[in-house]
C-alpha cells in the first residue's frame, strides 16, 4: 500500500540509516583469504553492509528459507579453510579436519563434543559424502520444521559465549547432585538444537556430520563421558 510522505524527522532518520547502511566491512583480501572472494559467498564483490549483518542478527537463513551463505562474511578473516573445505570445495572430510583445528585453538573442542552427540550427528546416517547442499536443508527441514530458518546470529553467539561454562558447571551439579539428568539433557539439547539450526541457515550441517563423526562419536574420552547423550536428541 501506499505510505503518506515521510516528516521531516522520518527524512532525517531514513537519511540516518541509508548512510549507516553505507558503512561496509573492512576490505576483504582476496589474495590471502580467496574464499571470502568465492562467488558463494561473495563478499568482496558485494560487501557485506550494516543493514546485512543486522538482519543476520535476527535470521540466518536467506528471506526465501534456504541457507545463506553468504552470512559466512561476518566472520572474515576467521575459518578461512574450514569454510573453503566445505561451501566451495565440498568436502566434508577435509572440513572435519580444518574444523578441528580451528576449534582446538578456540578451546571449543570439549562444547562440540556434546554438541556432536547430542544433536544426534553421532547417529546420523542420512547424511553421506555425496550429500547435496540442498539435500542438507531438507534433512534439517525434517529434523527441525521451518525453525531452522529464523535461526539469528545473536542466537548462535549466545551459545558460544556459554559453551566453556555453562554446560560444564550444570554437569558438574549433576556430578554433585545439585542439578537433575533430565536438566543437564534439556539444557545440551537447547544449545545443540541451536548450534546445528545455525548450521542448517549457514550450509555447513552436512559437513558438521561429518566433522562430529570423524573427531568424536568414536573417541573412547569423549564416548565415555558424553556418549549417553546421544540419546537424548531421540
Amino acid at each position: 500500500p501506499a505510505r503518506p510522505p515521510p516528516s521531516e524527522e522520518e527524512e532525517e532518520e531514513e537519511v540516518g540509516e541509508e548512510a549507516e547502511d553505507e558503512v561496509q566491512e573492512p576490505t576483504v583480501n582476496c589474495s590471502e583469504y580467496p574464499v571470502f572472494c568465492d562467488s558463494k559467498l561473495n563478499c568482496s564483490g558485494n560487501p557485506m553492509t550494516a543493514s546485512d549483518r543486522a538482519a543476520w542478527e535476527k535470521q540466518l537463513a536467506t528471506p526465501d528459507g534456504h541457507a545463506n551463505l553468504r552470512s559466512w562474511c561476518m566472520v572474515y578473516p576467521m575459518y578461512a579453510t574450514s569454510v573453503s573445505k566445505c561451501i566451495v570445495e565440498d568436502s566434508k572430510l577435509e572440513y572435519a579436519q580444518a574444523m578441528y583445528k580451528d576449534q582446538s585453538k578456540a578451546q571449543l573442542t570439549e562444547a562440540d563434543a556434546v554438541y556432536c552427540f547430542v544433536a544426534g550427528h553421532c547417529n546420523n546416517t542420512e547424511v553421506t559424502v555425496n550429500t547435496t547442499l540442498q539435500e542438507a536443508e531438507g534433512i534439517c527441514s525434517e529434523r527441525y520444521g521451518d525453525r531452522w530458518k529464523g535461526v539469528g546470529w545473536a542466537d548462535f553467539m549466545g551459545v558460544v559465549a556459554r559453551a566453556r561454562e555453562e554446560m560444564s558447571s550444570t554437569k558438574q551439579a549433576w556430578s554433585e547432585g545439585r542439578a537433575s539428568w533430565s536438566e543437564l539433557v534439556a539444557l545440551a539439547r537447547q544449545e545443540a538444537e541451536i548450534s546445528a539450526m545455525a548450521a542448517c541457515a549457514m550450509g555447513n550441517y552436512q559437513c558438521d556430520v561429518f566433522y562430529c563423526q570423524a573427531n568424536y562419536c568414536q573417541n573412547d574420552d569423549y564416548l565415555q563421558r558424553f556418549g549417553n547423550l546421544s540419546w537424548a536428541a531421540a
